[in-house]
């Protein structure tokens, strides 16, 4: 064998040597161009009064996973995200979430928008296997102790979101007896009417009972008869609490203002920061909102709070994916967000998440309308704030 090679000239080896590396480099370069995507899906409203809710949370995770498929994907594969439309409506959202698993055979469902589509979609991905992570809710259903299996969240939840909301009107110095709430007709506004009272139950307040509490049909701008209920009761409201999508607060604002001048306005992040300023013209001054990223401060795209909230969750979902050493099923990601500990995003402060804890962020910013139309930091909770 020696002999063999002896007898064949340096430079033909050296020339053979290069041709097998090139050959080598070019197997791995179609190997990688022809890896199969990672498979991810969303099911959110991109039609409907609430389309710009899903649409903002579309464009903030997908702005991320674009940045790293021009880095090369994960480890040579892109991610796809396959986004369907339910119109915020339950019985829509059960046919694209099976479509997503059976068809588009997603290993994940993100980015889902409203707590009666979650409460439909995050069971029916968990019975499959299927990861159901950073829904646009902050509802109980989606943070059982112990954890479903395969739902995680991102955000703050709406009950972390509503204590520092109660915290506020209190410190007022407001009486709970002139709390009024303004509820979304199903399971969210439920979710907020059962948070609002467990929260005031455990400031000691016992008389939950004599809430006002008034509803609007979902999807609609149905708000005269929550407004009639208010005019008529005593005493008059000087905090409303308000559960719902943006259009429906805004129009409730726009009646009501004027008709409750030393009320003040407390909206869940779910009413949507920027689209509600924006159809609240010349009205400022008692309206706030929890959020559960922080105000931004530039005057970009960025500036939205739900892009912003779709970008950050996608890092900390991208940072699992990334952690898997090997093949990249439902089952590896949920055990690598369950492995992923703490972790800093930049600008935001720590997530951590772990086998008993499948909520990423206790982090929750109460903001305040200014003459300006920016929503500025009044109170804060949560590690790093």
């Amino acid at each position: 064998m020696t002999s063999m090679f002896k007898s064949i000239p340096i430079k033909k080896i050296t020339i053979l040597y290069t041709k097998c590396c090139a050959y080598i480099v070019v197997l791995c370069w179609c190997s990688l161009a022809h890896a199969e995507p990672i498979q991810l899906g969303m099911s959110t409203s991109l039609s409907g009064p609430n389309q710009l809710l899903g649409r903002a949370m579309y464009l903030g995770m997908n702005a991320l996973f674009k940045e790293i498929n021009q880095q090369g994907g994960i480890r040579g594969r892109m991610i796809n995200l396959t986004v369907l439309d339910d119109g915020y409506e339950p019985d829509s959202v059960k046919m694209n979430t099976m479509q997503l698993i059976d068809q588009h055979k997603v290993i994940a469902i993100v980015g889902n928008a409203g707590t009666p589509t979650a409460a439909i979609a995050a069971p029916l991905a968990n019975a499959r296997g299927v990861v159901f992570y950073g829904a646009f809710t902050g509802a109980d259903l989606l943070r059982k102790i112990p954890p479903d299996p395969y739902i995680f969240n991102f955000r703050a939840s709406y009950r972390q979101e509503m204590e520092l909301i109660v915290q506020d009107i209190l410190d007022r110095g407001i009486s709970p007896y002139r709390i009024a709430l303004f509820l979304q007709d199903d399971t969210l506004g439920q979710t907020g009417f059962d948070i609002t009272k467990a929260v005031l139950e455990k400031s000691g307040f016992k008389h939950t009972d004599r809430l006002l509490v008034t509803h609007y049909p979902r999807n609609s701008l149905a708000i005269q008869s929550a407004i009639k209920a208010m005019i008529q009761a005593t005493p008059k409201p000087e905090a409303i609490i308000i559960v719902g999508a943006y259009q429906p607060a805004a129009q409730f604002i726009r009646f009501s203002h004027r008709i409750f001048p030393n009320a003040r306005f407390y909206n869940l992040s779910f009413s949507a920061a920027s689209l509600l300023a924006d159809a609240l013209p010349g009205i400022h001054g008692r309206i706030y909102m929890t959020q559960v990223v922080p105000p931004a401060e530039t005057g970009s795209e960025e500036q939205d709070f739900i892009w912003r909230e779709g970008y950050l969750a996608a890092q900390v979902l991208v940072k699992a994916l990334q952690s898997i050493p090997g093949e990249i099923t439902g089952d590896s990601l949920k055990q690598a967000l369950e492995a992923l500990g703490s972790v800093n995003l930049e600008g935001f402060g720590t997530v951590t998440l772990n086998p008993g804890d499948h909520q990423a962020s206790d982090h929750v910013w109460l903001t305040h309308l200014d003459k300006t139309r920016q929503w500025n930091s009044v109170k804060t909770t949560g590690e790093n704030n």
